[in-house]
This record gives C-alpha cells, sequence and structure tokens, in this order.
C-alpha cells in the first residue's frame, strides 16, 4: 500500500480531516510550555481532538510532509509537540483521547514496506511509540478510554487485497488484539470507538464491497464483540449504500452514531444519523 492511498483510507476511516494552517512554533522541549509564540505558519490537516480541561487539550493529524502532527491548547495558543514519525514513506495520526495532563494516548499508521497500526503515548513530558500486535496492513482510526488500564483501538487490518475489522485492548501494561466479527465485504474496516464501561463499548465503521457500502454497528459486552443491526439507506440502489464515520456514548441505552450515504438522487453524499434506544438502531 503506498502512501497515496494510506491517507485516503483512513479519510475514509475517521472521516474528512479539514484541512488547517496553524501560526505557531515547534517547540523546543517535548512538554508544551506556558507561553507558546505565534512564530512560523505550519500546514497540515487534523483528524481528531480530545480536551481533559480548558487548559489541556490535543489535535492529531499529519504535516503536509506526511508526518504526524500532534498539537497542545495550554488555554492560550496552539503548538506543536514533537511526535515520533515511523515510516519510510510517511505516518498520521486519526484519532486521540486524554485520560489525564499526564496519560493521553493517539493512533494511527504508518507506511514502511507496508501500512501498520501506530500507537503514541503522552506521559506528561514527552510522546512515545508504543508497540501493537502484528495484524498485518493494518490502520487504526479511533481510540477511547474507560480508563488509565482500559483502553480500546479501532481500526482495520488484513491483507493488500482485503481490509479487516482491527480491535486492540489495553489493559495498562500491553496492547492486545480481540477478535471482532468482519462481514464478508472486501474492505471491512472501523472508523470510530466509543466506550463508558468495561460491558459496554460501540465501534462504528463500513462494510464495503465493489459496489456497495454497509452501515457497521459492533458492540462489546465484556466477553466478545458481536455485530449488531444496523438500517443501510441505499439512495443509489446497488451502485450506493451508507457508511458510519463516528460514534458517541451518552448513557447505555443512549448512543448516537453519524455518517453518510452515497449516490442518493442528485448523485451527492447526504448526512446519516442513527440512535441507540437500548433496544435497536433507528435512523434519524
Amino acid at each position: 500500500m503506498n502512501m497515496a492511498r494510506l491517507p485516503r483510507i483512513l479519510k475514509i476511516l475517521g472521516g474528512a480531516a479539514a484541512t488547517i494552517c496553524v501560526s505557531t512554533s515547534l517547540v523546543a522541549g517535548a512538554e508544551p510550555p506556558a507561553a507558546q509564540a505565534t512564530i512560523t505558519s505550519l500546514a497540515g490537516s487534523l483528524a481528531a481532538v480530545s480536551a481533559g480541561s480548558a487548559t489541556d487539550a490535543w489535535a492529531v493529524g499529519q504535516t503536509r510532509t506526511t508526518k504526524t502532527l500532534a498539537l497542545h491548547w495550554n488555554g492560550t495558543s496552539w503548538a506543536p509537540v514533537p511526535t515520533p514519525a515511523p515510516g519510510t514513506f510517511g505516518s498520521l495520526l486519526s484519532g486521540v483521547t486524554e485520560i489525564s495532563p499526564a496519560n493521553v494516548w493517539a493512533v494511527g499508521a504508518s507506511e514502511g514496506s507496508g501500512s501498520a497500526a501506530l500507537v503514541l503515548h503522552w506521559n506528561g513530558m514527552s510522546w512515545a511509540r508504543v508497540p501493537t500486535p502484528s495484524s498485518g496492513v493494518s490502520g487504526l482510526s479511533g481510540v477511547s478510554a474507560v480508563s488509565a488500564n482500559d483502553i480500546w483501538a479501532v481500526g482495520s487490518g488484513g491483507t493488500t487485497t482485503r481490509e479487516t475489522t482491527l480491535v486492540l485492548h489495553w489493559d495498562g501494561r500491553k496492547w492486545t488484539r480481540v477478535p471482532s466479527p468482519t462481514p464478508p465485504g472486501q474492505i471491512v474496516a472501523l472508523f470510530s470507538v466509543s466506550a463508558v464501561s468495561a460491558t459496554d463499548v460501540w465501534a462504528v465503521g463500513r462494510d464495503l464491497t465493489a459496489k456497495l457500502g454497509k452501515t457497521l454497528v459492533l458492540h462489546w459486552d465484556g466477553k466478545a464483540w458481536t455485530q449488531v443491526p444496523s438500517p443501510t439507506p441505499m439512495p443509489g440502489g446497488s451502485a450506493g449504500g451508507s457508511f458510519l464515520n463516528g460514534v458517541d456514548m451518552v448513557a447505555t441505552g443512549d448512543v448516537w452514531s453519524a455518517g453518510g450515504t452515497v449516490f442518493d438522487s442528485t448523485g451527492n453524499e447526504r448526512t446519516l444519523l442513527l440512535h441507540w434506544n437500548g433496544m435497536a438502531w433507528t435512523r434519524f
């Protein structure tokens, strides 16, 4: 998989990342300083953001030169913080979750001889890469934490000809791959995950064949991941379909997911919102 394909896939995984131009300075040290002066302009794209407080937030993405990008907010300004950027042909971050000022996780992918899942951790001083299980041609798009020792990351794995769902779990010591359902599509990927407890986690994405895309929803009950039926609007008939880019849990019986439908009557994408009421997913 070349680097041109990697951002395209992870753009689908996490939704379109807004291209930005941030005026700021590169941080000399790893820890964000109290004052972050605006000196130079940095072009890149951001895919995800997580805030711990009004004076502590992180946004992650990719620089124009295809390197990982992490920006920190100190309550006054944004500034980039150095991050590992493995991969001969580039790397990117597409998900982030902050547990505390000294415990932040970011996920994405790196491109070397093939695409590989990438996990970075912030310990309050610097970002460092954390090993993950080998998952073939893979990338991560979303991450969500219940606690410091209960974290989920999702994306896709598999081969260059067929992608499958990829779910990783952090138990406080190491990342392990957890079995997850994979429908028989050609490109099956999870784009987002939301966790509120050790027995209640949702992940969403898309099951894509050559012409048809279906929404994909998985649930963790504390023992196993299972696929849950979800509405799949088909405005374009056999050449259309639907996908889900994001999910957020309010409570066990109150979950929202957002995405889109493809090839409607006007030839454009249309927004898609689904809600879980504790019994079933319905379209809004």
